[in-house]
């Protein structure tokens, strides 16, 4: 499912540049209990000045070195898929099941949509009318001159 286009069906008047934004980030690592202990590292932002304590978020922060943790034993790489990751509307954000009622609606007009022609199309397709219609009036002329000399030789004869 093509989330940007199933929301875009539900909402036509939402701009995907500035109301929300869906996206992949592909797998993502998920701790399992107890392995944010063994991965966990401290990274210095700043170093407090010589009379301040330091507070976690202004001169330090804590995070997870997955280097220092087994993939399968410690942490499970995840997919979560395209998802909405910001929604500015002023609508609720829709659910899974609304997106895809939405995705199969949006399919189902497409392929009953009649095609668009680019302008090349459009010049081809009116060549092959004017073309057929050169063709059957040629052929007209060619009946109507046969009659024509059918009757001039009836009566000259």
């Amino acid at each position: 499912m093509n989330l940007s286009l199933a929301i875009n069906y539900l909402y036509p008047n939402a701009d995907p540049m500035r109301d929300f934004i869906v996206q992949d980030n592909g797998p993502e690592p998920v701790l399992r209990p107890g392995a944010e202990a063994k991965g966990r590292v401290r990274y210095e932002i700043k170093p407090p000045d010589n009379d301040e304590q330091p507070v976690e978020g202004v001169h330090y922060r804590h995070g997870i070195d997955y280097n220092l943790l087994v993939e399968g034993e410690d942490y499970d790489l995840v997919e979560r898929g395209p998802h909405i990751a910001v929604w500015k509307l002023d609508v609720p954000q829709p659910t899974e099941a609304e997106l895809q009622a939405a995705w199969v609606a949006y399919q189902e007009e497409e392929a009953n949509k009649s095609p668009v022609l680019t302008e090349m199309e459009q010049l081809q397709q009116e060549n092959m009318v004017l073309r057929a219609q050169n063709s059957a009036l040629s052929e007209r002329a060619d009946f109507i001159e046969d009659i024509i000399a059918e009757m001039a030789t009836q009566v000259y004869s």
